[in-house]
């Protein structure tokens, strides 16, 4: 008798141990009215550039384009414009039924990048877009860039939601990626123009 309930309890911790490492999926799809830009618009929609989802500890600063707190799920990168791919792992604290973002570079690395978009579809208005637990029975969602979007039109839809970057319209549709990091020659410029305006003051002075 001892020997059966030995063995049904093994059962159970054997199921709980496979449950705790049950793998989710964050399908990534995009629709083909759906683009990924920089700032040239139509002309430079973005190809071979670092796609990252992830989650942030806490809920980033609209305007700000800082990743402090994010961690990345999974990366894919833009083909024409577009995404298409799927991301696995385990869930754990970090990702478990939180908020997905979806942070997009105008380059292949994140170092070589001089652009990037930070947005989002508030889970409460698209629940696709909450990372499932490795509890949950089904251990997988689906999000795509376009559930940004109303439409075929610029404007957000509900919940959706730009951290860091624009949006607009372009003649194949909206877009959303997104000047946002100032490259290093605008800093130069920059530079040289307080440079010069501080030399006319002492010239007249």
């Amino acid at each position: 008798m001892k020997s059966i309930k030995y063995i049904v309890a093994g059962l159970i911790l054997a199921g709980l141990t496979v449950n705790s490492q049950a793998t989710i999926t964050v399908n990534w799809g995009a629709a083909d009215t759906s683009f990924l830009t920089d700032n040239t618009g139509a002309a430079g929609y973005l190809n071979n550039t670092l796609i990252e989802i992830g989650t942030f500890a806490s809920a980033p600063t609209i305007g700000s384009p800082s990743l402090a707190g994010f961690s990345a799920f999974g990366t894919s990168s833009t083909a024409n414009g577009t995404v298409a791919a799927n991301s696995s792992g385990t869930g754990g604290a970090t990702f478990s039924h939180n908020q997905i973002y979806m942070v997009v570079f105008n380059a292949a690395t994140q170092g070589a990048a001089t652009q990037e978009a930070i947005f989002f579809v508030n889970d409460a208005n698209n629940a696709a877009w909450k990372f499932p637990a490795d509890a949950d029975t089904i251990s997988s969602t689906t999000i795509d860039v376009h559930d940004m979007f109303t439409g075929t039109t610029a404007t957000l839809a509900p919940g959706g939601t730009i951290v860091y970057g624009t949006n607009g319209l372009d003649p194949s549709g909206p877009y959303n990626l997104i000047e946002t990091v100032p490259e290093p020659s605008s800093y130069a410029l920059v530079g040289m123009g307080l440079l010069g305006a501080i030399g006319l003051i002492r010239r007249r002075k």
